[in-house]
């Protein structure tokens, strides 16, 4: 779909204003008109789910919106193709969860983890277990709920868990997927001399998978130069791949042409949050700003379809922002490019192997 924003009207937007109601965020524009209480409805909305904040509805922000409309009971649940999701599939997450059939990622998504879950609860309390949740085995669940074993708010399940997880020796043989952000029909932030996101993103993507190559990895690209996956299409690939973790290059950009640094964003919704995402996110920045000079601006939860839809842990990592003039001149310079693909690589290989991020880089830099 295309974005839909400020200024925009028409039943696109009327439906959008009927799904924020819904869920308990009105608008007071008349109906089918975006104005500035949509947009803030919708950015509201965008800081409950871990998505960008940009009161924009895009693919990512329509897809949540469409899945928070589902309550658990109000359809039928059960493993299909494509997957079912929404607030009601989380919902059922949840509840598998805290009486003790682990259902993955709190995600929203119907996949394999939940429905063995389910077919185990439903063995449990005499239901023989056909992993469909209908009425019998929502009204049970109704049931067995108690507010003693709801989560705390301060708890969180941490999923992609790092103790459970053995080191490689070395990156040989290690499947990565490198995701180029954007695409030539969604090429993403412009500079003001022109350089396009999308073509900034395939550059690194390339230097990244050559340098994975060279010591012995399998990176797969998401894209090509022409093509335009979706973002749920590039996590299925990952998918079908088997790979170990996946690394989503993006840029910034804002209308404040002084925004500067770099981010990363981990899976986190709720109380599920990836570990392993969080902690390679963490690796990446501070190689990153380090051998840049670029300024830190941490890493956060998301809930963006790469990171959410991938069954390895995923990473998305804005490099920098395009909409700054130094910092966008840098991005679109084959030097800096190299340097974001070394720091890439050298996180890539502290993550998968466990060693320090201060060993990596004397091994990186006496290499360069």
């Amino acid at each position: 779909m295309d974005s839909i924003c400020l200024g925009d009207t028409g039943s696109a937007v009327r439906d959008i204003q009927r799904r924020l109601e819904d869920i308990g965020l009105p608008t007071h524009d008349p109906s089918g008109e975006f104005g500035p209480s949509t947009r803030q409805a919708v950015r509201a909305f965008q800081q409950q789910r871990g998505l960008v904040a940009d009161g924009v509805v895009g693919p990512d922000t329509w897809r949540v919106l469409v899945e928070a409309g589902f309550s658990m009971g109000a359809r039928l649940l059960y493993r299909t193709e494509p997957m079912l999701r929404g607030d009601d599939v989380r919902e059922l997450q949840q509840r598998l969860g805290q009486l003790g059939f682990d259902a993955g990622k709190d995600d929203g998504i119907f996949g394999p983890e939940t429905e063995s879950a389910l077919m185990d609860f439903q063995v449990n309390v005499g239901l023989g277990g056909d992993g469909k949740a209908g009425h019998d085995t929502f009204a049970i669940l109704t049931r067995l709920h108690r507010t003693h074993q709801e989560v705390p708010a301060t708890s969180v399940t941490e999923r992609h868990d790092l103790s459970g997880w053995t080191p490689r020796p070395s990156l040989t043989g290690a499947r990565i997927l490198i995701d180029p952000g954007n695409s030539v029909e969604d090429p993403g932030y412009v500079s003001g001399e022109g350089a396009v996101e999308h073509e900034i993103t395939w550059r690194i993507a390339r230097l990244l998978q050559g340098r994975l190559a060279a010591a012995g990895a399998v990176p797969i690209l998401s894209r090509g130069p022409t093509t335009s996956p979706s973002a749920s299409e590039r996590a299925a690939l990952a998918n079908r791949e088997e790979v170990e973790v996946v690394v989503s290059i993006q840029l910034n950009g804002l209308d404040t042409p002084q925004a500067r640094g770099a981010a990363a964003y981990y899976f986190g919704s709720g109380q599920s949050v990836s570990d392993r995402g969080r902690r390679l996110s963490h690796l990446i920045l501070t190689e990153l700003c380090a051998r840049t000079g670029t300024p830190n601006c941490r890493s956060h939860r998301s809930t963006s379809a790469i990171l959410r839809d991938s069954r390895a842990p995923a990473v998305a990592v804005e490099v920098g922002f395009l909409t700054n003039p130094a910092e966008g001149r840098l991005l679109a310079d084959p030097a800096y490019q190299a340097i974001v693909a070394d720091s890439l690589t050298a996180a890539l290989r502290a993550f998968l192997t466990g060693a320090s991020t201060d060993d990596v880089a004397t091994v990186s830099q006496a290499a360069i």
